[in-house]
């Protein structure tokens, strides 16, 4: 409901602002590396998104995240790249899955789906008008539930999916080894505590997707191993 190249400017302003407001880091080393390995997926990523304008930045956080916003704006906190030892491969797992979700456009479709959902708030409501203002209510409470669990969180849910499945491909032609892409969310998994279960959460269960990322493992090393051919690199073990 909104061009690219529109969300693409609206971005570009708000990461501005997030860069004045937030602490970036100065760690030369760790930036360094994240925009190493940002050129190198993105350089695959391109015929994707041609003509994207990729900012890879570092805040200065300890929760282990990283997001990317339309128009290739990504951002990494400090506390992914401790979690991960400063582990390359680990790395390039969660920037390859970053930069998928600006190739897939899912900022762009989940603004649209935020839309729907909240104009067939507006329907219901309307339906209900001639009704006691209890029963529309909870006609309002039971609406908001049914379409959060039963249509926006598994939207999410498979738009991880997607951003896994090409992140990691993208990972692997770029040279990194996608096997680190398990080794990154066991220590995720490790590292959470109290999560809310799947059916409630935006995110894949880390279990399940760790099983995922495994089924996926045989396709993406050949190509990795490719790559690393290609580039005159001796590929991992």
């Amino acid at each position: 409901m909104m061009s690219d190249e529109r969300l693409a400017r609206k971005s570009k302003a708000q990461f501005s602002q997030m860069k004045k407001k937030e602490s970036v880091s100065t760690n030369f080393s760790h930036t360094k590396m994240i925009q190493q390995i940002g050129d190198r997926i993105t350089s695959v990523a391109n015929v994707d998104v041609p003509g994207t304008e990729w900012e890879f930045v570092i805040f200065d956080k300890s929760e282990p995240n990283a997001f990317a916003m339309p128009g290739g704006k990504v951002g990494v906190n400090s506390g992914l790249i401790e979690l991960a030892d400063g582990n390359e491969d680990e790395i390039a797992a969660v920037i390859g899955h970053e930069v998928a979700h600006v190739a897939l456009r899912h900022s762009n479709k989940r603004m649209t789906q935020g839309v729907g959902v909240a104009l067939g708030g507006i329907i219901l409501d309307t339906a209900m008008r001639n009704k006691s203002s209890q029963d529309r209510a909870l006609a309002r409470g039971a609406y908001g539930v049914g379409a959060t669990v039963g249509a926006v969180l598994p939207y999410s849910r498979s738009q991880e999916r997607e951003a896994d499945d090409l992140g990691l491909v993208y990972s692997a032609k770029a040279g990194y080894d996608p096997r680190a892409s398990i080794n990154f969310w066991k220590k995720m998994k490790n590292a959470s505590r109290g999560r809310l279960p799947q059916f409630l959460s935006t995110h894949p269960d880390s279990g399940r997707r760790i099983e995922y990322l495994k089924s996926k493992i045989p396709y993406v090393l050949t190509i990795y191993r490719n790559a690393k051919k290609a580039r005159g690199e001796k590929p991992n073990p």
